[in-house]
This record gives C-alpha cells, structure tokens and sequence, in this order.
C-alpha cells in the first residue's frame, strides 16, 4: 500500500462524506464500517463515497459500500451515494450488483468549502489478526447477500476466512 493511498473522512450535517485517494482497499478501509455505524447511531443518515482521486477498489472495500447502503437504521429510500465516479469504478459497482443500493450521482460534484478531511481514528480499525479477519469475512457476507454471482465468487473466500479464524476461536482471540 502506498502512502498515497488512503480514504479521508468528514461529517457534514447529517452526511458521512468519505473521500477515496488512490486505491480504496482493505488496508485503508476496515474502520469505515465501525465508524459509518456510530454515525448513523449519531443521527447521520447519508454516506457520501466521493470517488474523483479513487484508482480502484478492492472487494473488502465494495463491502464496505455495500455495509454502507445497508446497514442504516435510517432506510428511508438510498442511504448511500457515490460522487465522481469514473465509468470504470461504476462498472465495478455494477458488476458486484451495488448499482440498486446506491445513489450515482451524475457530474462532477465539488466538496463543500472549507471541508476538514481527515483519516479514521485508529479506534474504528481492528485491533489483533483476529478482528481484522472476522471484519473482512463481515464486508464480504455483505457482497455475497447481493446475489447469486457473488455467493460463488466469493463462498470459497468466506470459507477460507472461516477455516482461519476457527483455531483461533477455539483457543479464544487475541485481545
């Protein structure tokens, strides 16, 4: 992962704006969830996923979109909304069947002036191997409920996180 790569994150209202720079993976994205989930329990309704400096996304972070258009308590109409997308990001989201979560929004869309980014707290991000492992096999659960295609894309990776996690739990996680 390059330093470059990194997502920024600001709330604004009632909209969690994150902003993608460089490739959206799960290096950079597994305190995303965690920290959307406070915000919606805070009263946000929106998540903003402005993709204009994203060069690509990985599955981990697909999931986290797709956590993203789910998860609300909030489910009045599409919660989830994404910015500058270039043809090849929205074909990723349509080819992981995200399109009828989310929200395209069409032209170029400007952050509000005078907008404070900033990286997740490391507080949001998983602390031992074990939590990382059991957050990507959560984003992925989500991508696989989307459709049948993903339940056999990604069945053989959920159970390969299983079979890893399943010592663990037996001689309980690292803490």
């Amino acid at each position: 992962m390059s330093e470059q790569d990194r997502i920024e994150i600001a709330v604004i209202g009632r909209t969690v704006y994150l902003k993608a720079f460089g490739f959206a993976t799960q290096h950079n994205s597994l305190g995303i969830p965690d920290f959307v989930g406070a915000m919606f329990r805070a009263g946000c309704k929106y998540v903003a996923f402005d993709l204009a400096d994203c060069k690509g996304m990985d599955s981990t972070f697909l999931g986290v979109v797709a956590d993203a258009a789910t998860a609300s308590p909030h489910r009045a109409g599409k919660t989830a909304i994404i910015l500058n997308a270039n043809e090849g990001l929205v074909r990723q989201l349509r080819r992981i069947g995200l399109l009828p979560l989310v929200c395209i929004h069409e032209g170029k869309a400007e952050a509000p002036a005078h907008i404070n980014l900033r990286e997740i707290d490391f507080v949001h991000f998983p602390r031992t191997e074990y939590q990382k492992l059991q957050k990507v096999r959560h984003l992925h659960e989500r991508l696989a409920e989307l459709n049948e295609r993903n339940k056999r894309l990604f069945g053989p990776f959920i159970a390969m996180i299983e079979e890893e996690l399943r010592p663990q739990r037996q001689e309980g996680p690292d803490e």
